[in-house]
């Protein structure tokens, strides 16, 4: 039995590498330039005003019907329970499917009065992810940031690896040989370990906290370099003026002025980061203390504390790095600025949230099956004799897919996020007026205040009658 086991798992993985290679060029070129190039066709499809306007909202109306439909549904099955003569479920079941009716009614009210009370804030948020992806189509290059990130991140990897593999070289070796008894003979069995001494160990923690702290900064390069890009195209009178080069002279500007300031941000994430793995090898010795279920509940404490913390400084230093791009002041004052602005705007800033998230989940599942589609197509119509299953290639294709629209989308979100940015500092430098907005953006600030104004003088002429 073990041996067809080992024999179907042999073929298994045979057939499954010989398909790979015989569908090599269609999972390249699909996982790769397809997905790109849909990605790039999904960001301006967002650009059509009623598309992504009639998306977001109808995927608020489903929710808000979801959670009634299902209030209704459970409120109805409880009150056919309970007009029985002979339930099939116990009466405090009942009375919890009730209790559940409630609460998805109350939920469903909610999200009703968030609606109507964010609907401005929503309609900013729509009018971002617009100016987003129109700031991707116009500097088309900075969908190489993120090959550029993976690239510094690979060299730096390799280098590290080979300091690391020489640290870890240093240790004494020391042998146990143990005598395992079999029916015929006895074995020896030499087990070999490494022992270290507390400067080689000193040694180890210095350079996983390098790691964590090189990891991040490339990271924050990124951010810093797209954010740069898209401010400068918010801000700039003509938008003709702004081209792919615009991303080149950003990186510059990034090199130039504010390499210390993604270093103060990413050398904060990775003092964070290196907690965590102290606490985990603490956790991973707690079974050697005396009283383990306290210890392992503390560490588990501890850890959560810290990666919330974390969670926290990544979402800040994002901001801070927006702000500046756009202002080009120091990190510390750069993120003092960025908290406050979102607890001025935390309806803008939640409706972003929300509608970036949902558009950039429905496109990466878009994107991705689509592209599995034509690549399935394809394979079907040119190599189908060729291969053993379709499974393996288009698998690979979806998660190579995925994988590109991930990256893709994920400047598409800092873009959003940046123009956030800059609109709300270009309402606030000009007294409520943002002048660098494009015509559509102004007509609806224009429109909304309007509207605020009108019910501020009626609210003034009620009151005096």
């Amino acid at each position: 039995w073990k041996d067809a086991t080992a024999n179907l798992t042999q073929d298994f993985f045979s057939a499954l590498f010989q398909d790979l290679w015989t569908a090599r060029y269609y999972i390249v070129g699909f996982g790769f330039g397809a997905s790109l190039v849909i990605s790039l066709l999904y960001m301006a499809l967002l650009r059509i005003p009623c598309l992504l306007t009639t998306v977001v909202w109808s995927s608020v109306a489903t929710v808000i019907a979801m959670f009634s439909f299902a209030g209704y549904y459970a409120y109805s099955t409880a009150t056919d329970w309970q007009a029985m003569d002979k339930p099939p479920v116990r009466a405090d079941q009942i009375d919890y499917t009730f209790y559940a009716s409630y609460v998805c009614f109350g939920i469903a009210a909610v999200l009703v009065l968030a609606a109507i009370c964010l609907r401005a804030s929503i309609q900013v948020a729509i009018t971002c992810v617009q100016h987003g992806g129109a700031a991707i189509h116009a500097m088309v290059v900075l969908l190489l940031v993120p090959l550029l990130q993976a690239l510094g991140f690979l060299a730096f990897w390799v280098v590290w690896s080979y300091f690391a593999v020489h640290l870890a070289s240093m240790g004494s070796i020391t042998t146990q040989t143990y005598d395992i008894p079999t029916s015929s003979s006895n074995i020896d069995l030499t087990i070999r370990s490494y022992d270290y001494d507390d400067f080689t160990r000193y040694c180890g923690w210095y350079m996983l906290f390098c790691f964590f702290w090189t990891a991040t900064f490339i990271v924050a390069l990124g951010d810093m370099m797209v954010a740069m890009a898209v401010s400068t195209w918010y801000f700039t009178v003509q938008p003709r003026n702004v081209s792919s080069c615009t991303v080149f002279k950003s990186f510059w500007t990034v090199l130039r002025y504010h390499l210390g300031t993604c270093a103060y941000g990413s050398l904060l994430i990775a003092i964070v980061q290196l907690l965590r793995a102290i606490i985990t090898r603490f956790q991973k010795k707690a079974g050697q203390m005396t009283n383990k279920s306290l210890a392992k509940c503390m560490f588990c404490c501890c850890q959560c504390c810290l990666c919330c913390l974390e969670r926290c400084l990544q979402f800040i230093n994002k901001n801070a790095y927006v702000q500046c791009a756009i202002f080009g002041t120091p990190f510390c004052e750069s993120g003092r600025k960025a908290f406050f602005l979102i607890l001025r705007n935390a309806g803008r800033v939640g409706a972003v949230s929300y509608v970036s998230g949902m558009v950039l989940l429905i496109g990466k599942l878009l994107i991705s099956t689509v592209t599995t589609t034509f690549a399935y197509y394809f394979m079907v119509e040119y190599i189908e004799l060729s291969l053993n299953s379709f499974a393996g290639p288009v698998v690979t294709v979806f998660i190579l897919s995925y994988f590109i629209s991930d990256m893709s989308l994920g400047v598409f979100d800092l873009s959003i996020l940046t123009v956030l940015h800059c609109f709300v500092a270009d309402e606030e430098m000009f007294g409520g007026r943002a002048r660098y907005a494009d015509g559509s953006l102004n007509d609806w600030i224009d429109k909304n205040a309007e509207l605020e104004s009108d019910a501020h003088t009626s609210a003034i002429t009620s009151s005096k009658y």
